[in-house]
């Protein structure tokens, strides 16, 4: 069973896992619309406009399974009536990529594999949201993608998998810097997903204590990023997704 959101990167790693991995049965599930909470930034909802947009081209232009174009959106997975429908499909492994829900205990003994999640940021150092966004803006030369399970209801805070980093592009902006991960973090998935059906186990690292946990920026946040240079989308990102 593969969890996703509704944005451009989700779909992408979605699709890049499926067609890896093919004659498995998959079931998508989306976490649907997140509401706002504090003050609107019109900066940051310009970069949704403009991922809502690219998201729309790439269906259009990319092979999209079948699972992922009938996806139904499971917006409260912890509910009774969440409960009962992931039981029913009994899935092997849950894989979580950007989905915007806290799964608790119950959810995660369901799969008998186990919850794994992919994460766009270095663990522990950014948990939590955009963590791209808050490495950009505090100068980090290099981020990167975390594969880690999901064991209790902590955000980010399971045992690592796996790990992969790369130079951050300063020059581009902060949607296709998120991009560039997904290839090398779905790969990690792949092979984590590979290793499960050969019979091995997937124990992980246990996180070392400490790091930090970020939320959504804040006006103030964007203006800095934007105040250094930086740029959040430019409607080019789709390039992001291939080799150039």
């Amino acid at each position: 069973m593969l969890l996703g959101h509704d944005d451009l990167a989700s779909l992408y790693a979605l699709c890049r896992i499926m067609a890896r991995l093919p004659g498995h049965q998959y079931t998508v599930y989306m976490s649907g619309e997140v509401a706002p909470q504090g003050r609107p930034v019109p900066a940051l909802e310009r970069l949704a406009h403009i991922d809502a947009r690219m998201s729309d081209e790439y269906r259009r232009g990319g092979d999209v399974p079948a699972a992922l174009r009938d996806a139904a959106t499971l917006a409260q997975p912890n509910s009774a009536a969440g409960l009962a429908a992931l039981r029913r499909l009994r899935p092997d492994v849950i894989v979580s990529v950007r989905y915007r829900r806290i799964l608790r205990d119950a959810v995660i003994k369901i799969p008998r594999l186990g919850v794994l999640n992919l994460h766009s940021g270095v663990l522990p150092d950014y948990k939590g949201v955009m963590a791209t966004f808050w490495a950009m803006l505090r100068g980090e030369r290099e981020i990167g993608a975390t594969l880690h399970r999901i064991v209790d209801s902590g955000i980010d805070t399971g045992p690592i998998l796996g790990m992969q980093h790369m130079a951050t592009e300063f020059d581009r902006s902060y949607l296709a810097n998120v991009l560039r991960l997904y290839a090398p973090g779905c790969d990690m998935v792949v092979g984590a997903l590979q290793d499960l059906e050969r019979g091995q186990r997937l124990d992980g690292r246990t996180q070392v204590p400490g790091g930090h946990y970020f939320t959504a920026p804040r006006a103030a946040d964007v203006e800095r990023f934007l105040g250094q240079g930086l740029i959040l989308a430019d409607g080019k990102e789709l390039a992001a997704l291939y080799p150039r």
